[in-house]
């Protein structure tokens, strides 16, 4: 009798450690799952890297006097119509914070503008090879190297960021032309008579067009990341030419008489630049 009460009493132990080991042993209580914060898709670049890109951009330019009048005070200077022409380039990205860095590369710019000069009539002088009124039209092509800070977001989603950017750009002048008409008086006969002389993209050398230009350059826009390493790029730029005076006409050789002077003229163009990140 003792050794059944016994075998029960062990029976029943075995039992209770069983139902104790299954209850704390038994299987995992499910978590429920949190959503993740989605990575970024892409065009994300690490600190001290760089990254290259490739863009063409369609320009609007113009040519604009600092006055209204010649320093000379001699000639009435006003600005004519803008000229569309196009730029493209490379790029290069340098990242020395997260979202901040230095923009640089090339980009070769096709660009003008049209300067209308006359005589002032209170400074009218009676002397021959006198230029009595002028009107110009410049076409150019310059080679521009710029230098700006640039700032952009983080990740907005969908791989979207905005981006701004300030800075310099020194140009230097490949070619040169102009499309003009000049009335200038000359003498003949010994009488002073009234000239016209036209050309149409005459070649311009010597120091009639600045050799080198100066320009501030500011603009912004967005970039989209098609992959983590190829991305889309557009914005805005505004060209602001501050030094030297772009045009000299008293260097210009063409064919007139007489020299005049243009006042102090900037070379200015905004651009739409469309591209890629490599």
């Amino acid at each position: 009798m003792k050794k059944t009460i016994v075998l029960a009493l062990l029976f029943l132990g075995s039992g209770y450690a069983s139902i104790a080991q299954r209850y704390e042993y038994g299987e995992p209580v499910p978590i429920k799952e949190t959503k993740m914060h989605r990575a970024p898709r892409g065009n994300n670049v690490s600190i001290g890297e760089m990254r290259f890109g490739a863009f063409i951009a369609p320009t609007t330019s113009w040519m604009k006097p600092t006055a209204n009048k010649s320093d000379d005070k001699l000639y009435l200077v006003d600005k004519g119509s803008s000229k569309m022409g196009f730029s493209w380039g490379l790029m290069m990205d340098y990242y020395f914070a997260e979202n901040y860095g230095i923009t640089t590369g090339f980009q070769l710019t096709y660009g003008g503008g049209k300067i209308s000069t006359t005589e002032n009539p209170a400074m009218t002088t009676t002397t021959t090879n006198v230029v009595k009124s002028a009107d110009f039209d410049y076409k150019m092509q310059y080679l521009e190297v710029p230098f700006a800070l640039k700032l952009r977001s983080d990740d907005l989603g969908g791989g979207f960021r905005v981006f701004g950017q300030i800075g310099v750009a020194v140009g230097v002048t490949l070619s040169k032309k102009a499309t003009y008409d000049v009335v200038y008086t000359d003498t003949l006969n010994g009488a002073s008579v009234q000239k016209t002389a036209s050309s149409e993209n005459e070649k311009i050398r010597g120091l009639g067009i600045s050799p080198v230009l100066l320009q501030m350059n500011i603009g912004g826009g967005i970039e989209y990341a098609i992959t983590p390493k190829l991305s889309f790029y557009t914005g805005l730029f505004f060209n602001n030419g501050f030094v030297p005076d772009v045009t000299n006409p008293k260097e210009l050789d063409l064919d007139y008489k007489g020299k005049f002077s243009d006042g102090n003229t900037r070379l200015n163009n905004i651009a739409l630049r469309i591209g890629l990140f490599f």
